[in-house]
């Protein structure tokens, strides 16, 4: 793996900020990075990014990482265990090895049903379970994922199949640290895309940014208030119609040290008459976001 891009990964994921954030009410990233103190396992660490954020030609934009939590109770037995997922105890080279390579099929972490990898029962070391995967050994995984099948989906009605879908694209957030119902996101987005967005969106070439969904909007506004005051209504719908204007959606913005294209885009999740398809919410238009995203400029290194 490039190591820049394994030390920017780390970076995010070994964030200094959340012990400090854990111990002061006041940090903004105090009520995200206390979300996670109502779980009883181990400290899970921010996401840096999924996807190929080195040859990625479209970035979807999110507001924070959902927490991967077991529910032993709930009838579907794939919620049982939670995603096999990097928490503070892991080793560097294991964490950088799945924030870079999440998806690559010579890596174990999600195959190519889209199906992730879930946790040992009894707390099972993740090398032993990728280890048991290796010898072809038969492990828990979970449903296949909706989010990342709509993701591969857009990816590749924007920039074709030539090439795996993965490689196309970059999925990050506004705020790394993970909770529930963008629970602290509000608070620490200025602060958390300050320090970490500009440094990861510069490792990569996009031409494309695509903000999904009302939180991730908000979230992305406020940390750039001069997007928010040139385009006012970027990503506010016709509630009737679900539809957003393209001369405030589709805009042209200088994020990570490159001018390139953003709009908005309804999360998959969203509910009728929401649009969660690019292609419907921009049937005028679309050709300008596959120009964006196929005109990409090879990534730098910074």
């Amino acid at each position: 793996m490039p190591l820049h891009l394994k030390e920017l990964a780390l970076s995010v994921a070994r964030c200094p900020e959340v012990p400090v954030a854990a111990a002061d009410s006041n940090h903004p990233c105090h009520k995200v990075v206390c979300f996670q103190n109502r779980y009883e396992s181990p400290f899970q660490v921010p996401e840096a990014w999924a996807g190929s954020l080195e040859t990625a030609k479209v970035v979807f934009l999110s507001s924070n990482p959902s927490i991967s939590a077991g529910e032993p109770e709930a009838r579907a037995r794939y919620k049982h265990l939670a995603e096999l997922y990097p928490t503070v105890e892991w080793s560097d080279d294991l964490i950088a090895d799945f924030m870079l390579h999440r998806f690559d099929s010579k890596h174990s972490w999600v195959n190519e049903a889209l199906q992730h990898l879930k946790s040992g029962a009894s707390g099972e070391p993740a090398a032993n379970i990728l280890r048991r995967v290796a010898s072809g050994e038969s492990v828990n995984r979970g449903r296949t994922e909706t989010y990342w099948q709509w993701i591969r989906n857009q990816t590749q009605s924007l920039v074709g199949e030539e090439t795996p879908w993965h490689e196309n694209v970059a999925m990050t957030e506004v705020v790394h640290c993970k909770s529930k119902v963008e629970h602290g996101v509000r608070e620490a987005a200025h602060f958390c895309s300050n320090k970490h967005m500009d440094r990861v969106l510069a490792a990569c070439p996009a031409g494309l940014i695509v903000v999904v969904g009302g939180p991730s909007r908000d979230a992305f506004l406020l940390a750039y208030p001069e997007i928010a005051r040139q385009f006012p209504l970027f990503g506010r719908d016709d509630r009737a119609t679900g539809r957003v204007d393209p001369v405030q959606s589709i805009v042209e913005v200088v994020v990570g040290r490159r001018s390139r294209l953003a709009c908005f885009l309804w999360h998959n999740s969203a509910y009728a008459p929401k649009i969660k398809d690019l292609k419907c919410m921009y049937p005028e238009d679309f050709f300008r976001l596959q120009h964006a995203a196929l005109t990409s400029e090879p990534s730098r290194a910074p």
